[in-house]
């Protein structure tokens, strides 16, 4: 017989043996996410000569072969939308002293001016722009774009890696910009 309800999809662990279980709302997500670090990178997209950029906590390594990356990016905003509308994008490794640079490119409806004037961006051969100061930069080719709910999840191939300076990783835990605590 075929389950007729999602309820009747639940996983085996959650049944009155596990009282702690909780609706999987998207409230619920948020809070249970919180209690884990993220890497912060800012991701950008120049198109037209015009930059735009956006602070991402989704980003994650998919493949070493070939080299992939992905994160994920809201719907309806300025970053999605040029996205959208390129074939690349560059992904910026924030050390742990650049929580400035995390909260301005976080700040939603930015022009590109405003963008560019808050960041300290740089040109360099090989990627459209590239923020000083970061622990290293990524140009990447878009592989693939996946609708998954609000998001859309961007995968790119990694073509160019330009090394940056020796210092930790911005991590965002607890709605909080940190660094990496001593080893355990």
């Amino acid at each position: 017989m075929m389950p007729s309800t999602a309820h009747d999809l639940a996983p085996a662990d959650r049944t009155p043996e596990h009282p702690d279980a909780v609706e999987a709302t998207g409230a619920a997500l948020r809070a249970m996410l919180q209690t884990m670090a993220s890497p912060v990178v800012v991701v950008t997209v120049t198109l037209a000569g015009e930059t735009r950029g956006a602070t991402i906590g989704s980003f994650a390594s998919v493949s070493l072969d070939p080299p992939l990356v992905s994160f994920n990016v809201t719907h309806g905003t300025q970053l999605h939308a040029a996205l959208d509308a390129s074939d690349g994008f560059t992904v910026h490794l924030l050390a742990d002293d650049q929580g400035d640079v995390a909260t301005h490119f976080a700040r939603p409806d930015l022009t590109a001016a405003e963008q560019a004037a808050g960041a300290r961006l740089a040109t360099v051969p090989g990627l459209a722009v590239r923020l000083d100061g970061t622990l290293g930069t990524l140009a990447c080719t878009v592989d693939a774009r996946i609708r998954a709910g609000d998001h859309s999840v961007m995968i790119g191939r990694v073509d160019a890696l330009v090394a940056g300076r020796d210092a930790g990783p911005l991590l965002y835990y607890r709605r909080t910009y940190r660094g990496v605590g001593g080893e355990v």
